[in-house]
Order: C-alpha cells, then structure tokens, then sequence
C-alpha cells in the first residue's frame, strides 16, 4: 500500500481516495497488502469508522480547539501511533471532563475489541446530556 501526505493531515492510499489522517479510524489503514496491484479493494467508511472520526472531532471541536496528536509535528508519527492503537493524550482537567474522556475513548475502540464503538443514537443522547450540562453551567453563572 502507498501513503502519502496531501496538504498536511490529509492521506490518500492506493486502496482509497483522500481522507483526513488525524482523523482516520486505524480499519481504513490497516489494509492487507495485495500482490495484484490493478484490483485494489475500495474501502468506504462504515458507521463504526465515522464514530471513530467523530470522537477525534469531539475531542478537537468542543473540547480542545486542538488537531487529534497535535504534539506530533509529522504526519508519519500519527499515522503509526493510530495503527499501533495510540490514543491522543488526554488533556488536563477541566478542559476534558472524565466523562467526557470516557465516551470519546468508546468511539476510538478497535473493532471487534472490548465494547463496540457507541451507536448513532448513544451519541445523539450523549451530546443532548452535554448540552444540558452547558446550559446549567450557564445558568449558575448568570446566577
């Protein structure tokens, strides 16, 4: 398999198009290396890998304001701590809530390992619990 660097933190392999490296969910790395070069299987995301992508968006987004591994200048360095199931550092408190924490690193379980990655609605009802927890924080301190 090729990869290379596009713009930055986008990657294309020969078994797919561009995507967003940081944000990749390590299945759509990890492809077996084929001796027929002119058929390469096409690997499209699944929900379980958009979960994943939506962890590493959750953490940067709402919570950090800072690309997944932002401590590692090179692409190369990421890409081989999220093939070898490296997480991102877990920020400092109270930046990140444990809660908080807890559901992004179910979103970035490895497939078919531990706890499925959390489905559709698990998040939605996360994200709903999250909005009600701000709106509280608001409130006591225009209180």
């Amino acid at each position: 398999m090729v990869l290379t660097d596009l713009e930055g933190s986008l990657y294309a392999t020969s078994r797919h198009g561009a995507g967003t490296l940081r944000w990749v969910a390590p299945e759509l790395l990890d492809l077996p290396v084929l001796e027929d070069e002119a058929n390469l299987p096409h690997v499209l995301p699944t929900p379980q890998s958009n979960v994943y992508s939506f962890g590493r968006i959750m953490l940067q987004v709402c919570l950090t304001g800072k690309v997944p591994y932002h401590y590692y200048p090179r692409e190369a360095r990421v890409r081989d701590a999220i093939s070898k199931g490296i997480i991102p550092m877990q920020p400092d408190p109270p930046v990140v809530t444990a809660r908080q924490w807890t559901f992004m690193q179910r979103c970035w379980m490895p497939v078919g390992v531990g706890e499925p990655r959390p489905r559709a609605d698990k998040i939605v009802e996360f994200v709903k619990q999250e909005l009600v927890e701000i709106e509280k924080a608001a409130l006591r301190r225009r209180a």
